[in-house]
C-alpha cells in the first residue's frame, strides 16, 4: 500500500515539474529551448529528469541561486569538473562554442526554473 501510495505521489511530482517546464519554455519564449538545444546541452540535460552523465536543469536551479550565476556562466563558458560531484562538463573545444550572451541566457532560464517549481 505505502508503494503504491508513493508511485502516485512521485507521478504527480513529475506531473507538475513538466507542467512547470512547460510554463517555463513559454514564458521565456521557445528561443532558450531552442539554444539549449542548438548548443548540445540537451545531449547531457534534461529540463527534469536526472540522467546518469549529467544533472537536470531543474536540479541545478534547486542547488544554485542566482547569486551564483556568475560562476555558473563561467561553467557553461569553460567547462570543467568539481562542480556537481563526479559529473564533467567537456571543455568548450569539445561541444558546441557558446558565448557570453547565451551563456548567460541559458544560465538565467535555469535559475528561474527554481522560482517556478517552488
Amino acid at each position: 500500500m505505502k508503494r503504491t501510495n508513493l508511485s502516485i505521489a512521485l507521478a504527480g511530482c513529475v506531473c507538475l515539474s513538466l507542467g512547470s517546464v512547460t510554463v517555463l519554455a513559454d514564458s521565456h519564449g521557445k528561443g532558450t529551448m531552442k539554444l539549449a538545444e542548438e548548443k548540445q546541452c540537451m545531449a547531457c540535460h534534461t529540463t527534469s529528469e536526472e540522467v546518469p552523465r549529467a544533472p537536470s536543469f531543474q536540479s541545478i536551479a534547486q542547488k544554485y541561486t542566482k547569486d551564483d550565476a556568475d560562476r555558473l556562466v563561467q561553467v557553461v563558458l569553460t567547462g570543467g569538473e568539481d562542480h556537481w560531484g563526479s559529473a564533467e562538463m567537456p571543455e568548450m573545444d569539445a561541444r558546441a562554442e557558446v558565448s557570453e550572451k547565451e551563456a548567460r541566457k541559458l544560465v538565467n532560464w535555469i535559475l528561474d526554473m527554481r522560482s517556478e517549481k517552488m
